[in-house]
């Protein structure tokens, strides 16, 4: 892949919340990760965050990872949201968390108590119950895309440069595990299209690797979005394949180059962050015209065999932080049942609000 200053979608990114198969075919991995990565401190079954040589906010301040250790050969490498920015205004008008700020230490004191959702060591309903989890913060207001640290505006978008000072030290923290998850919620999801490509690339073509893209649909961009959409991909520099032009095309790339990496996307018909910030003007899409939007996207990729879509009928932004994924239920199918269908627990299978 080589850099490419193109368009990609809509304010889309912008969007959210921070809160805390088959395996991979013969030639879609390659490696484990740099040789000799230093291993992250980790503890059972509790949150150890630590600082990552390298990997800054967009004020320079350090950023680190928080590590949990569970008793299955499973790992679960987590992408906050958190908004995003890309020009002056944007970012001083705090259209993404803690770019000028750094991560706070109460926030960091959330990530290490996380306990809840697909993080709970409780429920049952959390597929993830006994795995290990890698959690990565975000502060660079880049979807973890950006590799651009002297932007006009004073933010370091470096997301895609932290995720590669992370990666090796988190798999050398996991060297045994056997499957990978990556999941993402909303400016974390669209991470996921970025990255998905370099953590296949680190691993060994035997584990199994799936994605969880919570509230991030990579849909197209909607017509009259081509300047503000220019001005992301300059800012940022992501990279993206080299016959895409939008960010809905890397997915599109991601899709159809590693057939064997299970893509699970839920979102709702009605996500209200995502209607305001995927708008072209600002002004938040009707509802009917977001649903629209997205069951047409829907329709295309649930035919994919490597994709499935969790479509709910309500107005709600980010699921994974659910305290119970069995309560939501779309076509007899819960969000519990879904998740475990992506991560390879049980059959993957889509669902769809009825028409």
């Amino acid at each position: 892949m080589r850099r490419r200053h193109l368009p990609v979608f809509a304010a889309v990114c912008w969007a959210l919340t921070a809160c805390p198969p088959p395996a991979v075919g013969e030639g879609e991995g390659e490696g484990e990760g740099e040789p000799g990565a230093e291993p992250l401190p980790v503890l059972d079954e509790a949150w150890t965050y630590t600082l990552v040589d390298g990997a800054v906010c967009g004020n320079g301040d350090p950023v680190g990872v928080a590590t949990n250790r569970g008793s299955s050969s499973r790992l679960l490498l987590y992408l906050e949201g958190g908004g995003a920015c890309w020009d002056r205004f944007t970012c001083d008008s705090g259209f993404a968390f803690f770019t000028d700020t750094g991560i706070p230490d109460s926030v960091i004191r959330q990530i290490e108590s996380a306990a809840v959702g697909i993080f709970s060591r409780t429920s049952s309903a959390n597929p993830f119950l006994d795995d290990s989890y890698a959690y990565v913060p975000y502060c660079t207001g880049d979807v973890h895309s950006g590799q651009n640290p002297d932007p006009p505006h004073g933010v370091q978008h470096v997301g895609a440069l932290n995720f590669a000072a992370m990666l090796p030290r988190i798999l050398a923290t996991f060297p045994d595990v056997t499957e990978v998850v990556i999941a993402g919620t909303s400016a974390g999801g669209y991470g996921i299209v970025y990255q998905i490509e370099s953590l296949v690339a680190a691993l060994p073509p035997t584990t199994t690797v799936s994605a969880v893209i919570d509230s991030a649909v990579p849909m197209p961009p909607f017509p009259g979005a081509e300047r503000g959409v220019a001005d992301q991909l300059a800012a940022w520099d992501p990279v993206l394949c080299d016959d895409c032009v939008t960010a809905h095309d890397q997915w599109q790339h991601v899709q159809s180059t590693l057939p064997n990496v299970r893509l699970g996307l839920i979102q709702s018909l009605g996500d209200t962050t995502l209607r305001q910030f995927y708008s072209p003007t600002g002004v938040a899409l009707a509802r009917e015209t977001w649903a629209s939007a997205v069951s047409t996207f829907f329709d295309a990729e649930a035919q994919k065999p490597n994709v499935t879509v969790f479509e709910v009928d309500n107005d709600q932004h980010v699921f994974v932080y659910d305290v119970d994924f069995a309560a939501t239920v779309v076509d007899g199918v819960s969000l519990s049942a879904f998740i475990g269908g992506v991560s390879g627990d049980s059959a993957s299978v889509s669902a769809r609000v009825a028409r």
